[in-house]
């Protein structure tokens, strides 16, 4: 079965204070914090003598920026692994989502006013997995976001891709994605 190989980008100034970010182009905290540096020192032993078929990432600068941390300063750049884009919503805080559509984004993202349709940004995710599943040899490693962390997850594991917030993926995780599909 293949498999992706999944970094979440470290932690920015808007992480450290609940912000959605989806779209905005912002730096990783520099210098890292002592928790990124932890993940950063685990998954570079985890990832030693690994070999991989390709290595992505977002265009966004906070998950190049994490490629490059790891040693991979020539990524291929797939749009598809951008983040969820949540339009008016970016550089407000996760309470303030919460606040006006109270249960909404645990039990039906895909009613939320985004900043694109769901069910597209669900099709993003099912793209990068497909195209990963169809290379031969070794894994694919990625680097990307949170949302769509989650989102991979769901859909990896069985489930639709508005099961995602019940995902939850830290800054600096590395995931291992099996693809049954």
């Amino acid at each position: 079965m293949a498999s992706l190989v999944f970094i979440r980008h470290f932690r920015t100034p808007w992480n450290a204070e609940g912000r959605l970010q989806g779209r905005r182009d912002l730096a990783v905290d520099d210098p890292l914090g002592p928790e990124d540096l932890a993940a950063l020192s685990r998954n570079r032993t985890i990832l030693a003598g690994m070999s991989f078929g390709a290595v992505w990432s977002s265009p966004l600068m906070r998950a190049r920026q994490t490629a490059e941390l790891h040693g991979f300063a020539k990524v291929d750049l797939q749009d598809d692994l951008a983040e969820l884009a949540f339009g008016d919503w970016e550089g407000r805080t996760w309470a303030d989502l919460h606040a006006a559509h109270p249960g909404k984004w645990d039990s039906a993202p895909q009613d939320l006013p985004l900043g694109e349709e769901f069910s597209g940004f669900a099709a993003r995710v099912h793209t990068v997995l497909t195209r990963a599943r169809a290379m031969d040899g070794p894994p694919v490693l990625a680097f990307g976001h949170g949302a769509w962390a989650n989102c991979a997850q769901a859909l990896c594991g069985g489930h639709a891709a508005i099961a995602m917030p019940a995902f939850a993926t830290a800054n600096g995780a590395l995931l291992h994605l099996n693809l049954p599909f």
